[in-house]
């Protein structure tokens, strides 16, 4: 007679992954092969999900996993698959597609979150744009038009030549003062000697006298 099993019980990961098709039953299976496993269906919707395989020393490792079909699956298309990798997809598709189905609250404040996400990003693009156009205009009012006819100098540039044109004016004006008064001296000084020469009894004039002095101004 052979001798009874000795099992150990082992609770696999598993998750509920979903698309627009379908959703899938994910069963992580480490050690076993497509030979150990067994999926079911029952007249009630309950999908049952279980396996064995053996240890070393004589024991089996051993898992069963029941749970409800989800509402909106076609039951009859469920279909399993069993991954190299010890990954078991139990694969439901839907009765109507999820873009057809109506959408739910969740599905709704994600939707409208993507949107507010997008507008923001909008704005700040739209923001960055002024804030460039904005440097491009006070770029260009750095510089000022020339006579007219397009070409454009920089304003402090233009400020200078207006500044040392200013100062040789000044100087010019100064000059002619100086040369005026000049003039003046050497035509009263001229009178003066005029009027020595005519009177005898005027003094006679230092060598050095005023005269020199205008020549050298």
């Amino acid at each position: 007679m052979a001798a009874a099993r000795t099992y150990v019980d082992f609770v696999p990961s598993h998750d509920l992954v979903e698309d627009a098709a379908k959703q899938t039953f994910v069963v992580n299976l480490p050690g076993f092969k497509k030979e150990h496993l067994r999926v079911q269906i029952d007249n009630y919707g309950r999908l049952r999900v279980s396996g064995e395989r053996p240890l070393e020393g004589g024991q089996w490792s051993r898992f069963r996993k029941e749970f409800q079909v989800p509402e909106g699956c076609n039951a009859g298309g469920i279909r399993a698959r069993f991954e190299k990798d010890g990954v078991l997809h139990v694969i439901m598709p839907r009765l109507t597609p999820l873009e057809d189905a109506p959408k739910s609250a969740a599905d709704h404040e994600a939707e409208a979150a993507r949107h507010a996400a997008a507008a923001e990003e909008k704005k700040r693009h739209e923001e960055m744009e002024e804030d460039a156009r904005k440097r491009r205009a006070g770029d260009e009012d750095d510089y000022a038009s020339d006579d007219g006819e397009g070409a454009r100098q920089p304003a402090s540039a233009g400020r200078q030549a207006y500044g040392f044109a200013r100062d040789r004016r000044r100087s010019g004006m100064v000059r002619a003062l100086l040369l005026a008064v000049a003039v003046a001296l050497v035509g009263v000084a001229g009178l003066y000697a005029r009027y020595r020469w005519m009177d005898p009894s005027a003094e006679a004039a230092p060598a050095d006298g005023a005269t020199v002095g205008l020549s050298d101004y």
